[in-house]
């Protein structure tokens, strides 16, 4: 069977098993939706009946977790939060189980759609689904700490439906069915973007996330914590040298996990680390060019579109103040800066000029030997969000 290249597992109750919105969503170009939907299904019942659903659909490499409606009702007798707390900890399990085969960018937390006790049935008024509406909004909040806990995407759905949307008060009727496969295709729609830098990027990237989080789907190379543990070292969300850019891009495009249409890049700062008493440089300048050619090529023939990022400034004199490990040299970020504008020029690659920006801040510029000011890095984040919006105009 020729399967899409994103195939989207939906795990969920009977919102999903009805399945009015999924097959209107197969209808679309966004990839094939497969229904894990059961009647009745509770977020915190997932443990048990995630994995065996999940390793019957091997082809899955997307996921979307659209449980808790069945969680929350009075007929638990538990206090609110501790239901609340009961289906998180179910879907917590459930990602864990996940993420060795999907990527944490490639699963959405969707919360429920909402209630309407004023057409709820009898029988569910006496399984206390009315008694649920307060918690909609305290378990949306819950969701979105886990997903931002996990690096995942989170869809809160809760105030985009209203009584004219459900059957029941609880489930779809066709308007509903509708609605969420607009919201859905809409929410799939919205550009991607994966973006690899070095610690610079770090500084920036609260800032950049929060602004982007409504228009587009923002990824970064993941393994924050163990980048801050040390900037000047290349590990985690740190891309490090265009060497190590280029085998990460590689690695993502060679096991079909590089999703985002857009990528991207900055690498040069790594680059340019000379031994204080050789003068070596970490990658010569050749290197650096090939690295750059390798990673046009690379992401050409896996038909993504490349954004390059100029590398921001440095000064030499207070680097080497206050680094003695490495030295790195003016002259030589001025030198791969034009091996990196003229290739992009050549390949007629956008560019976000992050250096020229930065320097228009004025002389205060530094915290330490490289890094910035916690208000520098904020107008990096904002610069950048705004560069990313005028090359996607809506």
């Amino acid at each position: 069977m020729n399967l899409p290249l994103k195939s989207y597992l939906c795990f969920g109750d009977s919102i999903t098993q009805n399945g009015g919105w999924i097959d209107l969503l197969n209808k679309t170009k966004q990839g094939r939706f497969l229904n894990g939907g059961q009647s009745g299904r509770q977020a915190q019942n997932g443990p048990k009946e995630f994995p065996p659903l999940l390793a019957a659909h091997p082809e899955a490499n997307h996921l979307l977790l659209f449980l808790g409606i069945n969680d929350l009702p009075s007929r638990d007798p538990r206090p609110g939060p501790a239901r609340i707390a009961a289906a998180v900890e179910g879907l917590r399990q459930c990602i864990e189980h996940a993420l060795p085969v999907i990527r944490p960018e490639n699963i959405i937390l969707l919360t429920p759609c909402g209630l309407d006790p004023d057409a709820m049935s009898e029988i569910n008024l006496g399984k206390g689904y009315h008694e649920a509406l307060p918690l909609l909004k305290p378990y949306a909040e819950a969701l979105k700490k886990l997903a931002l806990e996990k690096n995942l995407r989170f869809l809160n759905l809760l105030s985009l439906f209203s009584d004219i949307h459900f059957r029941d008060g609880i489930h779809l009727n066709d308007q509903g069915e509708r609605q969420l496969a607009k919201i859905l295709t809409n929410y799939l729609d919205r550009p991607s973007l994966y973006w690899v830098g070095d610690s610079i990027s770090l500084g920036y990237h609260k800032t950049l996330k929060t602004a982007l989080a409504k228009d587009f789907h923002y990824f970064r190379k993941t393994g924050m914590a163990e980048a801050n543990r040390n900037l000047d070292q290349a590990q985690g969300a740190n891309g490090g040298d265009s060497a190590m850019v280029l085998a990460h891009l590689q690695e993502l495009v060679e096991t079909n996990n590089l999703w985002a249409d857009t990528i991207v890049v900055n690498c040069g700062l790594h680059d340019i680390k000379a031994n204080p008493h050789t003068g070596n440089r970490q990658i010569s300048k050749e290197n650096y060019r090939k690295n750059l050619e390798s990673m046009i090529h690379l992401l050409n023939r896996a038909n993504k579109n490349l954004i390059w990022l100029t590398t921001t400034p440095m000064d030499e004199t207070i680097h080497q103040r206050y680094q003695k490990h490495f030295h790195r040299k003016e002259a030589d970020l001025t030198a791969y800066q034009e091996i990196a504008r003229n290739l992009m020029d050549a390949h007629r690659i956008p560019i976000f000029d992050l250096y020229a920006f930065t320097t228009s801040l004025g002389p205060d510029l530094f915290r330490d030997h490289v890094h910035f000011h916690p208000q520098i890095a904020h107008q990096q984040g904002l610069f950048l969000s705004q560069k990313v919006k005028e090359h996607f105009p809506k």
